[in-house]
């Protein structure tokens, strides 16, 4: 369920991102950012405000965490050794990679 409390905006100006080549809105924490918050869950790095909803895909060995909010959403990859990789996505990128993925929402609700 989207959250009024993040929006695609907010966590934007929060911390340094950068576009992931050839995926239009979406992005990569830049590498001093990573380096800090690679080891914090995802549900922490939105200080716990808004609903992660953790699924697992074909197209992907990492487990994957959504957080859905005003305007896009966190999608997370929770690699093997415990470490996460933070990607930050606008309303059209999170719905292209979650179709590349074969996750599908409906009316705001995330379900596999």
């Amino acid at each position: 369920m989207e959250n009024d409390e993040f929006s695609f905006d907010k966590l934007f100006k929060l911390y340094s991102w950068k576009e992931i080549k050839n995926c239009p809105g979406r992005y990569l924490l830049n590498k001093e950012d990573n380096q800090r918050l690679h080891t914090v869950l995802p549900n922490e790095f939105l200080n716990n405000q808004t609903s992660i909803h953790i699924f697992t895909s074909e197209m992907c060995p990492d487990r994957i965490h959504i957080g859905k909010f005003i305007n896009g959403g966190l999608l997370s990859y929770e690699k093997s050794d415990g470490t996460y990789v933070h990607t930050l996505n606008n309303s059209s990128g999170l719905t292209r990679k979650m179709n590349h993925l074969n996750i599908q929402f409906n009316n705001d609700i995330l379900h596999n």
